[in-house]
């Protein structure tokens, strides 16, 4: 009999844990996330029972043994403290306002916990678990590309439903154009690797194309730095390769005219250069982007000041449940429009501030930079593994859209980044990530093992065509 992650009837779970959820939000990204009811929504439901399946199969198999494959199984140290002022500042201003604003303002820093999980599976996950969990992700990140393309040609703002407060297939900027940057960097890993070419190259210069029709800089920034990490994985593969790694050497700076000329021609490019430049006013979009950069400043520097007023507040922060931005005065600057029950100032890090303090803000500024540096350190061993190719794009395009929004102050954010950070995290230790290794190498052919498996299922009679199979279903970049 099968087994999933909500439980086990013969066998273990077959995904990592938190797998669901995860997958739930790269697929139907905001509008999947809030069907339910607040204060809970479909995505607490999924991990609420990936991790009762977890616990089963422990209390009844026991302890999965560590596999060796990552050096670590939990995430760092700088974490780990991070994550605890997180509990602390939470459970000491539960009586800042009404409960479920409290539970609303808290609950996307304590989705924290999911890097735990995250690390403690991934570290115990064979190659086969690895592969079933990075095919369900692959197919996820097709299907929002697939309404994503639907959306954008047919100008659709959703299907209502009673079941959550938006719309089926309604876009939001922000979490859409991270997860097209997330989908857009995994089709162009597979693009530069398998032999058929024509579908990832389609699929990527459809995300494209699809963030470049949004109104949004942030979107842009998002994709532009994840096809970069995606190139720039590939590129740490290649050496001794040199016929290639010149050819990509040669064309970066193609591509960057190539970019440079274009972007006074885009949306987000032309309001991108008028936030550089104040002259830039030729566009009615150009004059909202001035325009909405100025409001973010004023709320930003708003916020900062509220702050710096009270000597415990900047150092602790305000903590959940208040509405900060009607206690600074900001809201007007936020509301109208566009936006309605704002709380938070759209910038993570201003917003960490304001909740956290200078403490808050300083660990969560050091958790950030090492991710990043973590990704940059063993991207030979990220480039190797699909999965940790995609934490590295998910903790990537996640990024910047927080620093201009909401992202990492919603589930549809909070959930998929710090599940990544936890298997990031668990790549830390130096010294112990040498590809050329023997356990390395065996787990690199276990995976490999695992997919022709799979393709050699899926090409039976009852299966699916070799040309289908290539449009959805996961090879060696999927493993």
């Amino acid at each position: 009999m099968r087994s999933t992650e909500f439980g086990q009837t013969a066998n273990r779970p077959t995904v990592l844990v938190g797998t669901s959820a995860v997958a739930l939000v790269l697929g139907a990204s905001r509008w999947g996330t809030n069907l339910g009811s607040s204060p809970l929504f479909l995505t607490d439901v999924l991990i609420l029972l990936g991790l009762i399946g977890w616990f089963l199969a422990t209390m009844t198999q026991g302890s999965r043994p560590l596999t060796g494959y990552v050096p670590q199984r939990r995430p760092s140290t700088l974490f780990v403290f991070l994550f605890a002022f997180v509990v602390i500042r939470a459970l000491t201003s539960v009586s800042n306002g009404p409960l479920l604003d409290w539970i609303r303002d808290a609950a996307p820093f304590l989705y924290g916990f999911l890097a735990f999980v995250a690390a403690h599976s991934f570290a115990r996950a064979p190659a086969e678990v690895r592969a079933k969990t990075m095919r369900v992700f692959w197919y996820a990140l097709v299907f929002h590309l697939v309404w994503m393309i639907f959306v954008t040609l047919t100008g659709t703002r959703g299907f209502a439903t009673p079941l959550g407060s938006a719309g089926i297939f309604e876009m939001r900027p922000d979490i859409d154009a991270a997860l097209l940057g997330v989908g857009a960097g995994i089709f162009l890993l597979r693009a530069f690797r398998e032999p058929k070419k024509f579908w990832p190259i389609f699929a990527t210069i459809s995300s494209v194309a699809c963030v470049l029709l949004m109104n949004s800089r942030a979107a842009l920034i998002s994709v532009a730095l994840s096809l970069g990490l995606a190139y720039l994985l590939h590129y740490s593969t290649t050496r001794g390769k040199t016929m290639i790694r010149s050819f990509m050497q040669l064309a970066v700076p193609i591509v960057l005219l190539f970019g440079l000329i274009s972007l006074p021609l885009t949306a987000p490019g032309q309001r991108i250069l008028a936030t550089i430049d104040r002259s830039q006013t030729g566009t009615v979009g150009q004059v909202n982007a001035q325009g909405t950069e100025r409001a973010r400043q004023l709320v930003w520097s708003g916020v900062v000041e509220w702050t710096n007023k009270e000597g415990s507040r900047q150092l602790f922060g305000s903590g959940f449940g208040n509405d900060f931005l009607t206690e600074s005065g900001t809201l007007q600057y936020l509301e109208g429009t566009t936006y309605e029950n704002v709380r938070s100032p759209h910038n993570w890090f201003v917003g960490v501030y304001a909740r956290m303090g200078l403490v808050g803000l300083a660990l969560a500024v050091a958790v950030c930079a090492q991710l990043l540096v973590t990704i940059l350190r063993h991207r030979k061993r990220i480039a190797a593994d699909p999965l940790l190719s995609l934490t590295a794009l998910i903790t990537v395009a996640i990024l910047p859209v927080a620093t201009l929004g909401v992202v990492l102050e919603s589930p549809f954010g909070a959930v998929p980044f710090w599940w990544a950070a936890g298997i990031l995290f668990t790549l830390r230790k130096a010294g112990t990530l040498d590809l050329g290794s023997k356990s390395l190498l065996s787990s690199a052919n276990d995976s490999r093992e695992v997919a022709s498996r799979g393709e050699r299922a899926a090409s039976r009679p009852n299966g699916t065509s070799t040309s289908r199979r290539h449009v959805g279903a996961p090879t060696s970049l999927q493993q």
